[in-house]
């Protein structure tokens, strides 16, 4: 974000630039894989949920394989407008319908893509496994997978689990999030 902010937005990073509202500062976090490999595991699934735009889990343990969702843009419902009902359409001293809406407006919570985070070198197939099984029980066409990097298995074993069931596992490394390279990832 920071590297965007000088390179494109041509912002300075300078503290006092900052507080005159003209600049601006960056603050506690993590700038390497190696400071992220350091950081405790729920706080380096925390940063891996949250830097790919997710709500992290409230509950840590016993999280069924879930660290994390991402709800997205297209599932937020369209404003919709009451019409008022048509001149003539209800009797003089008659109570006028009220419109109904449609559509329940918490039903694109339903919508989401799990994010499953492992502070590993390499994530095997095993990990994937299990992160398939979570997608199947869950019904999900899409999640999405951090870690430091894959097994040549594992990403084996993505390309066959979509082959076979046409669901999605977004295998991304922490080095693609640092070099904020994921928006077609993302997508």
């Amino acid at each position: 974000m920071a590297k965007r902010l000088r390179d494109v937005c041509k912002i300075r990073e300078d503290e006092t630039l900052w507080r005159s509202g003209r600049g601006f500062v960056v603050r506690d976090l993590p700038w390497t894989a190696d400071k992220l490999r350091q950081l405790p595991p729920f706080e380096f699934e925390n940063w891996a949920v949250i830097a790919l735009g997710g709500i992290p889990n409230k509950a840590q343990v016993g999280d069924m394989g879930i660290d994390g969702r991402i709800y997205p843009v297209h599932a937020t419902p369209k404003r919709r407008v009451a019409q008022p009902p048509s001149a003539g359409s209800t009797p003089p001293g008659a109570a006028v319908p009220q419109a109904v809406p449609q559509q329940p407006e918490l039903d694109f919570m339903d919508i989401w893509y799990p994010i499953q985070v492992k502070q590993k070198e390499k994530v095997g197939r095993p990990d994937i496994d299990s992160f398939e099984a979570v997608m199947s029980r869950e019904d999900r066409t899409k999640g999405f997978f951090v870690a430091f990097d894959y097994s040549q298995d594992a990403l084996t074993e993505i390309d066959a689990f979509f082959r076979k069931t046409g669901k999605v596992i977004i295998a991304l490394t922490v080095q693609e999030i640092l070099e904020e390279q994921i928006a077609k990832k993302l997508a």
